[in-house]
Parts: C-alpha cells; structure tokens; sequence
C-alpha cells in the first residue's frame, strides 16, 4: 500500500502536470504563440480600417474588433485567460468605448468581492484539513460496495466543489482514490474487473468535480462570469440562493446520471471485494488527526456563511440591515483572520500567506467579463444584435438545444471561463432581440459550459485524473461523450421543468 505522504505527493505531482497540460495545451511551440500574438491584435487594426455594418455605431464596431481580438487570444491562450482580460482596461478608453475610470469600476464590482471572500473561506477549509475530513465522512456513510463507494467519491467530491475549486476538490479526492485503488490491486492483483473499477473511479471523481461546481454561485468561475454579465448588462441581480434552486437540482440530476453511466453500463464492477473496500476507506479515516480547534472554528464560520446567502434576504426584513451576498462573504472572511485557534493566541484560521495564494486569475478574468458586458450596453451592441434576431421565427426550445449543444462541445477545445466570456454577451443579447428574458438562453449555456467530459485537456479535473496509467483517452472521450449527450439534455430540459415554474415566464 502507499504511504500517506507518498500519496500526497502524487496527487500534487499529478495536479501540478495536469495544470501545466492545461495551461501550455494549445500552444505548441514559440512560433503558435507568437503568431497568435500577432494575429489578434492584427485582426482588431484590420477591423478597425474597415465601416461598421449598417445600423451599428463606431464604438459598438470597436468593441466588436476588441471582442475578436480577445477571443483569438483567448482561443490560443497566447496569454494568461487573466491577462487577456485586462484588455478592456487598455483598449476601451483608447476606442472612445468608455473612459478609464468606467472600464476600472468594473474589476471592482460587488460580485468581484463576493468571490474574494468566498475564494478566502474555501482556501480556510482546504488549510485546516477540513475538506478531506468532510470527503471521507461522506464516503463511509454512503456505503462500501463498490457503486456505492463510488457513489460516496462522487458526492464528497462534488461537495467540496460547490466551495472550493474544482481543481483542489479533484486533487484531495484524487489522493484519497488512489489509496483506495492501490490497497485493493495490492489485496487482489491487477485483473479486469480492478481495471473497470480503477477507471469509474477516477472518472466519477473528475466528473463529479466539474458538475458539483455547477451548483452554487461561487462553485466555478462560470456561474460568476453570468452573474457579472447579467448585472452589469441588464441590472440582474443574481443572489447566491436564486442560483443555488437552478445549479443545485441540475448538480443532482448530473451526479445520478453519471453514476449510473459508470457504474452500470460502461465500468461495472460488482465482483470487487466489499470488505477490502471498507478497509481501504477505514485506513483512510485512521490516518486523519483529531478535529481540531481550527477546523471547529472554520466549521462554524463556513456554516453561518452558508445560513446568511441563504437566509439574507429573511435577515434584511427581520433587522432591516441591508444583508448581502457579499458582506456575508467578506463578514465571513475577516473572522477567519481575526478568531485565534491556538492558547496563545498567535494563530489565527486564516493568515495572509494563506490567503495570498487566492485565485486572483480568476478575479481579473470575472472583472474583464462584467467590463465587456458593461460596453455591449454603453456602445449599443446588445440592442444591435437584438434587431437582428428580433425577425427569427424559431422556437425557443430549439435555441436553448443549439446553445448548449454549441456550449457542450465548445468547452472541450477552449476553456471553460474563456468560451463562457466570450458566448454569454452573445446569446444574453439574442433572447433579447427575441423578446425574451436574458436569462432563458444565458442560464443553460452557463451550466452546459461546466460539462467538460470528453478530452483530457477540456478542464483541469479530467487532465488530474489523467495521469492514471489505467486511463486511457479512449475510456475518457467514451463515457465522455455519453455524458455530454445527457448535459445536453438536461440543460434544456431545466429551462422547463426547473427555471421556467421559479421564474413564471
């Protein structure tokens, strides 16, 4: 069997490869991205040269250009997806788009600090050891058969991504899995039936990571970059519990239909031993320390974090106090650095070289998206695009079937928070020219772009599992594109049947 710390050490090897993967992926060479450099910023002079098409203004023909010229780069990630996003604060006010001061308020908008301060209680759960507590609380309680221990893998795992990235939550359980798979190939050997299991495995755990950050607002930088665009777009305020009844029964329905697509159809595995499972978990359980003050105290902090985004609005007509999202977070965040956890009082849950690790990539990147959003309405361009939709006589159900079938399948050759930017303006403006909410095209296409199933370098969770030697590519684009069949189907079944009976339209 591996050691504890031989295990940790793999998973953060794996981690750390897999993000390189996904980081250099679409470059190549030196060449790529110097031509993609070049080609970008080429495309916006030429489109600069030319007159906008009929009825659009210069400044909306210049964001058009802006809009290409991200897109390239981000395509390409030629650059950082974080420092193609500062584009807006360089090239806008140099366009005429909006004035700096305009561009700059955008990176600073509430929904930015709401995710700070999420960002901050996520990165507190991960430091104390909380997370890996939760996983194997929830992986011994579900069962040791071998569905069901991977039913417990894939709600452990989908839970810590509903708060902390969708990397980290991968990489935790991807230690814990690898225990798991090693002490039973060293208990019965490598044979077929611990192949089909070894691989449902470390899908269910890849898979479950990218659906469990679907449920809450603060779970994937994509249900954030459509709150920005909503709000600063069209003054849609979107709330974390408002997002938490779409995100979370989507969450569900996805984790059942995937365990059920590995379990039962592509990776049975029945004959592995029950026992040898529950020992595994059980070793796992063994080696954790006792709780200790601070994870009591990131505990109860995370929890009362969590009752005020869900009960703020409840709060504010009690009190009167003007409760929001983002105070909870940021109310939540400075009690992590302000409780100490140790008798001398020198230790605190949360320290600054802790939190100086925060994702601050994706906090440029949510600010470049509200600050496109705000120019599409600042130049006119959303109501542009609206006119030339308005005439389309198509039925609804069939935009939101080719939305999220483009989105599904965009997101396994671009990532995630790129194709979100640069899509989510776009089909916001065309329900609007079809005279309907924003939200009716923009919410699926936001929960289809977290479905990146089929390629190991689709998103960072699949690149992780990858390194599996028992995983082959084939194993992945399999199950992969089955699932990817049904996100497609649930996305657009849940404007129906979930987002249309909460919204009335």
């Amino acid at each position: 069997m591996v050691p504890e710390n031989q295990i940790s050490i793999l998973a953060f090897e794996a981690g750390r490869t897999a993000m390189q993967e996904v980081r250099f992926r679409p470059l190549g060479s030196r060449i790529r991205i110097t031509l993609a450099l070049v080609c970008g910023s080429v495309l916006y002079l030429l489109m600069r040269l030319l007159d906008p098409p009929a009825g659009m203004s210069e400044n909306a023909w210049a964001l058009m250009a802006l809009l290409l010229w991200m897109v390239a780069w981000w395509l390409s990630e030629a650059l950082p997806l974080a420092v193609t996003a500062l584009l807006p604060v360089i090239v806008m006010p140099l366009s005429g788009i909006a004035e700096i001061g305009t561009v700059t308020g955008a990176y600073g908008h509430p929904l930015i600090f709401l995710f700070l301060g999420g960002f901050m209680l996520a990165m507190a759960i991960e430091s104390v050891g909380l997370h890996r507590r939760i996983a194997l609380a929830i992986v011994s309680r579900v069962g040791t058969r071998p569905r069901d221990l991977t039913l417990g893998f894939m709600i452990a795992t989908a839970f810590l991504s509903m708060w902390i990235t969708n990397t980290a939550a991968t990489i935790m359980m991807y230690a814990v899995a690898l225990s798991v798979i090693d002490f039973i190939k060293a208990k019965s050997g490598a044979s077929h039936t611990f192949r089909r299991f070894s691989i449902g495995l470390m899908l269910a755990v890849a898979y479950s990571a990218s659906i469990g950050g679907m449920a809450t607002l603060i779970g994937s930088p994509v249900n954030a970059l459509l709150a920005t665009i909503l709000a600063g777009e069209y003054g849609i305020t979107v709330e974390f519990v408002d997002w938490l009844l779409i995100g979370l029964p989507v969450t569900l329905i996805m984790l059942a239909v995937a365990w059920f697509l590995l379990t039962f159809i592509l990776y049975p595995s029945s004959n592995v031993q029950s026992g040898d499972l529950a020992e595994a978990v059980q070793n796992e359980q063994d080696r954790l320390p006792p709780v200790s003050r601070a994870e009591k105290t990131v505990a109860v902090v995370f929890t009362l974090a969590a009752l005020g985004w869900i009960f703020g609005d409840q709060i504010s007509y009690l009190t009167g106090l003007p409760i929001s999202d983002t105070a909870v977070a940021l109310t939540a965040a400075i009690f992590l650095f302000a409780i100490p956890v140790n008798k001398d009082m020198t230790e605190f849950a949360l320290d600054w070289r802790t939190a100086a690790r925060l994702p601050w990539n994706v906090l440029l990147l949510i600010g470049g998206g509200l600050a496109v959003a705000l120019a599409f309405q600042l130049t006119g361009l959303a109501d542009w695009i609206g006119e030339r939709v308005s005439g389309l006589d198509i039925a609804v159900f069939a935009m939101v079937l080719l939305v999220t079938t483009m989105m599904v399948f965009l997101t396994e050759i671009m990532s995630n928070p790129a194709s979100a930017a640069t899509i989510l303006p776009v089909v916001s403006a065309v329900a609007v020219g079809l005279d309907l909410t924003p939200l009716i095209l923009a919410v699926p296409a936001a929960l289809a772009a977290n479905m990146s199933f089929m390629m190991p370098v689709a998103t960072a969770p699949n690149a992780i599992v990858f390194s599996n030697s028992d995983l082959k590519i084939l194993d992945m684009a399999k199950a992969g594109l089955w699932l990817n069949l049904c996100g497609i189907a649930v996305c657009t079944l849940s404007v129906y049947f979930i987002f249309r009976p909460l919204s009335g339209w």
